[in-house]
């Protein structure tokens, strides 16, 4: 195993990347469209039923701020905090009652943990994804041998938000190496704040699955529903170290373990 810090604690086993008739036959013609009125009536009795019909095929199973894959509804973009920097951990108040929320432009939450991920989801009237749903919305498949990326098999440098320039994010925000890989260090608010790091989301609109889900690789690492631990998808300064696209999997830390990259998304039911 390739032992890079992305994120992690120098003893963490594993690596974080973190559209013309005559007039008899007009005479029977007029009869035949006396006829066709009536068939017009009937016509019409039957575009009433067509409308009604329209209305429930427009109904959708999902929430505005969901897209609707397979069984289940899942949020378009990374998740945020209501009334809640998303650069701060969350305090204990905003972790027992913390709405967690989904929309384009909002800079999704990091600095959190998979225990408070699940619990302002929970509180949102939703919950955390499971494996099985995160990998069907990247690649198409709950095995996650579908798509390569959430775009297609074929990586494009410029669609997702992988490829931080600087150093490490850690490093470049304290301006050393030494000394920083540890939860005071690597859960400071100004490590996300630096220009290259997190973006908005659907800052990045070619980052999107054919269901139009935003930001499945890169940006931030997303919490499954495991409670051993697991992110998944990369964040902005590695996307590829634990696997490619879809398939990039962290399981060296606990469901109680939060830093800088860590952030997540949740699913429900349809409604």
């Amino acid at each position: 195993m390739l032992l890079v810090l992305l994120g992690c604690t120098q003893d963490t086993p594993q690596v974080v990347g973190h559209g013309i008739s005559d007039d008899t036959d007009a005479d029977a013609d007029t009869d035949t469209d006396t006829d066709a009125d009536a068939d017009t009536d009937t016509d019409t009795d039957t575009d009433t039923d067509t409308d009604t019909d329209t209305d429930t095929d427009t109904d959708t199973p999902c929430p505005d701020d969901m897209a609707a894959v397979g069984s289940f509804c899942i949020d378009r973009w990374e998740a945020y905090i209501l009334d809640w920097s998303p650069f701060d951990v969350p305090d204990d108040t905003t972790a027992a009652t913390g709405i967690a929320a989904s929309a384009e432009g909002e800079v999704p939450q990091g600095y959190i943990s998979g225990e408070v991920a699940a619990q302002v989801c929970a509180n949102a009237g939703k919950r955390l994804c499971t494996t099985e749903e995160w990998l069907t919305a990247c690649s198409g498949s709950p095995t996650g041998d579908g798509r390569v990326y959430p775009y297609g098999d074929t990586y494009d440098v410029t669609a997702c938000n992988t490829t931080y320039d600087g150093g490490h994010p850690v490093c470049d925000y304290f301006g050393t190496c030494d000394g920083v890989w540890d939860m005071e260090h690597m859960n400071d608010p100004g490590i996300n704040q630096q220009p290259g790091t997190e973006d908005p989301a659907g800052a990045n609109p070619a980052c999107v699955t054919p269901d139009g889900v935003y930001d499945l690789h890169g940006n931030l690492h997303e919490w499954v529903d495991d409670s051993d631990g697991t992110f998944r998808g990369g964040f902005y300064a590695d996307a590829s170290i634990n696997g490619a696209g879809c398939s990039y999997t962290t399981t060296a830390h606990e469901f109680a373990y939060h830093d800088y990259s860590t952030g997540f998304r949740c699913c429900a039911p349809p409604r």
